[in-house]
């Protein structure tokens, strides 16, 4: 299976010592997979408890890991189809 999306919640804010800026702190808290087939499956992996997270997630889409050394470039082609995530890899229970 090809790890398609990062799943990631938001669990409150920080502020940057050096510009005052807000930020919002976010956690992953699972991944989204494409089958062989084309299916979707979904994996949970932790449910935030803080009192700051509102119910909602949101879906980050994955992008191919680059080799030690190479930088990304606005016009740097996706990696090829056949490529598969190491986490992926894993002994699934379906």
């Amino acid at each position: 299976m090809k790890r398609k999306f990062e799943i990631l919640a938001t669990v409150g804010t920080w502020t940057d010592a050096t510009t005052g800026k807000k930020n919002k702190r976010t956690v992953a808290v699972g991944s989204i997979y494409e089958s062989a087939h084309g299916k979707l499956v979904l994996r949970i992996d932790a449910i935030p408890v803080s009192p700051d997270w509102s119910g909602w997630m949101q879906l980050k889409p994955c992008f191919p890991e680059l080799p030690p050394g190479r930088k990304v470039s606005p016009g740097m082609p996706a990696a090829p189809e056949g490529e598969q995530d190491a986490e992926a890899d894993e002994d699934r229970p379906f």
